[in-house]
């Protein structure tokens, strides 16, 4: 529950030195033997620690002690791979090492985003709108639908299936309430209560909806009509067109708030990009070409060819 918590600490102690060293004056507020963990170690862990968790670690010493405990564990694991040589095990000394930069580029991002400054971007948000609007704050026109469904899985009777909500549509047209035969006889089990409605309304566009219901869908042209008997992958509907609501453009103030955090996002995305970049390389820069050449063609490429990897 606390591994987040214990990864902070591998992460500072891993890039500001050993893992028992401490500074003149500190408190301690739990040791053991070596390791230890200081007062702003303990502030650290508590106030970053999930919401949930906090009040807990304020009022429980089982939580408390579990906190402690867990993160002096890990500061003992964090001793033992630093400790490790890249003579004594080559492929572990080389993988944490690498797992301690991704780290700290990670939490450099965390801490870049933190810092930024980020300036009023209202006018981007609104020429983004403007220029984008079909795309952006179009919603397109969606049909209510009701449908009664019977199912024909593999090795169904289509013939027989198709009959009998032929028989039900002719009771419809007859004068029957649609509703009153979804419930009687539709084998979709989340409409069914409702009469055959549908919990969503559907657009053309909606992929996550079978497409023949969605064509049929919009082929009903009358609120009330009810369509001819239509073969999806599920089984056979009949269809009922209950409201069709229009095509609506959003003004700008109703898709602010989406906008803006969009605008933004690209914002901090690029802010970090060309920070990124501010630390290629400089004039100081030498590579080994030669060497690296040899060793990608020689016995590096053989090893890979080998093993695989």
């Amino acid at each position: 529950m606390f591994k987040n918590f214990a990864f902070a600490i591998v992460l500072m102690t891993s890039i500001t030195g050993p893992v028992h060293a401490l500074a003149d004056g500190e408190d301690v507020f739990a040791s053991d033997g070596d390791f230890s963990i200081t007062e702003d170690e303990f502030k650290y862990l508590v106030v970053n620690a999930p919401k949930e968790l906090r009040p807990q670690l304020l009022t429980d010493d089982a939580a408390r002690y579990e906190l402690l405990v867990s993160t002096l564990a890990t500061k003992k694991i964090l001793h033992r791979l630093q400790s490790i040589g890249a003579d004594e095990d080559p492929a572990a000394y080389y993988q944490f090492q690498f797992n301690v930069l991704s780290a700290a580029k990670e939490l450099d991002e965390k801490l870049f985003q933190r810092d930024l400054e980020v300036p009023d971007l209202e006018d981007i948000a609104q020429e983004r709108y403007r220029v984008s609007k079909e795309e952006i704050a179009v919603s397109p026109e969606r049909r209510v639908m009701s449908h009664i469904l019977l199912l024909c899985s593999e090795g169904c009777d289509e013939a027989e299936k198709k009959k009998a909500l032929e028989a039900i549509r002719q009771r419809v047209d007859e004068g029957e309430s649609f509703a009153d035969l979804a419930i009687q006889y539709s084998q979709d089990p989340g409409s069914r209560p409702r009469g055959g409605l549908l919990k969503q309304p559907i657009a053309l566009r909606d992929t996550n909806v079978d497409q023949t219901f969605r064509e049929t869908a919009f082929e009903l042209a009358d609120k009330g009509q009810v369509s001819e008997v239509v073969r999806s992958r599920f089984g056979y509907h009949i269809m009922r067109l209950e409201e069709i609501i229009p095509e609506r453009l959003y003004s700008f103030e109703e898709v602010k708030k989406p906008l803006m955090d969009e605008v933004e996002k690209r914002y901090r995305e690029d802010a970090y990009h060309s920070y990124w970049l501010s630390l290629g390389p400089g004039d100081d820069l030498v590579i080994d070409h030669e060497a690296i050449d040899a060793l990608v063609e020689g016995a590096m490429i053989k090893n890979l060819q080998t093993t695989g990897n």
